[in-house]
């Protein structure tokens, strides 16, 4: 399996969905002070094939990453991607390359099958993480299993650590929501008028090409979506995450209906 090639495949067919979707994962990684040689210590939730992970590597690549996702899929991608070395690993979108001297970190990754509102994983990790991210994943849960994840998210993290989590993030007026709706659609017609192509379309190839009867079914037996395409509002995640005992709650960048909130851990706790 050429892995390398599903991976751009997928990089391009996300970035056709997501305005500035580099950018957000360029700034969860630029905004924590960390010295890049650092021996970070990252969690990425809802990781999918790697996007978020593999760029962690680019800016930390002494770091190393727990990368977690309920969909055995994507998480055979990522792994195939890192058996394969990791040379040159970059976004769709980005001219940053992993080179071959950061092949080392790309194996100081671990993939783990694991549904976040799952508490059992998560026992193995507190205080574990000096960084938490995640991208375009947690508007897959409901109020309260957001609000639960938060809270573990909290209780990963050392003391002064960071959460970034970039992500859909509705409006409070719902005829705003519907306009915020109307354009993304309108900027993603554009894309797929281009000839990008779309989510149903890469998993038709990406399934006939890992040629597995059992594929399809895979991903069918995942019963993770419970949330909103819309995700919630941004002040439910600046309440909640302030709830959680988290300090310098911001939104660092917001485009319409898209986000990236942050928040640390206060360091004397």
């Amino acid at each position: 399996m050429d892995w390398r090639h599903w991976f751009d495949r997928w990089e391009a067919m996300q970035s056709a969905y997501l305005p500035q979707r580099q950018h957000r994962f360029d700034l969860m990684f630029r905004l924590p002070d960390f010295p890049c040689d650092a021996d970070v210590r990252i969690l990425d939730l809802g990781c999918g094939p790697g996007s978020v992970t593999f760029c962690a590597l680019r800016y930390y690549p002494n770091a190393r990453v727990i990368a977690v996702d309920a969909d055995p899929v994507l998480l055979a991608m990522g792994k195939g991607l890192s058996a394969d070395g990791g040379a040159d690993i970059r976004s769709a979108d980005s001219a940053d390359f992993l080179t071959s001297s950061s092949v080392s970190s790309v194996q100081s990754v671990d993939f783990i099958l694991g549904d976040l509102r799952d508490g059992g994983w998560w026992a193995d990790y507190d205080g574990a993480f000096d960084l938490v991210v995640s991208a375009t994943a947690l508007h897959w849960l409901t109020e309260a299993h957001l609000a639960q994840v938060y809270r573990r998210v909290y209780r990963a993290l050392k003391p002064g650590g960071w959460f970034f989590n970039a992500d859909h993030i509705a409006a409070d007026d719902p005829a705003m929501q519907a306009r915020y709706r109307e354009l993304l659609h309108a900027w993603q017609r554009v894309n797929f008028d281009a000839g990008a192509e779309d989510w149903d379309g890469f998993w038709r190839g990406f399934e006939a090409a890992l040629a597995q009867d059992d594929i399809p079914a895979q991903r069918e037996a995942v019963t993770y979506w419970e949330g909103s395409d819309d995700g919630l509002p941004r002040q439910f995640h600046l309440d909640t995450l302030r709830a959680c005992g988290f300090a310098d709650v911001v939104v660092h960048w917001q485009d319409l209906g898209e986000a990236l909130v942050g928040a640390r851990k206060r360091s004397a706790d």
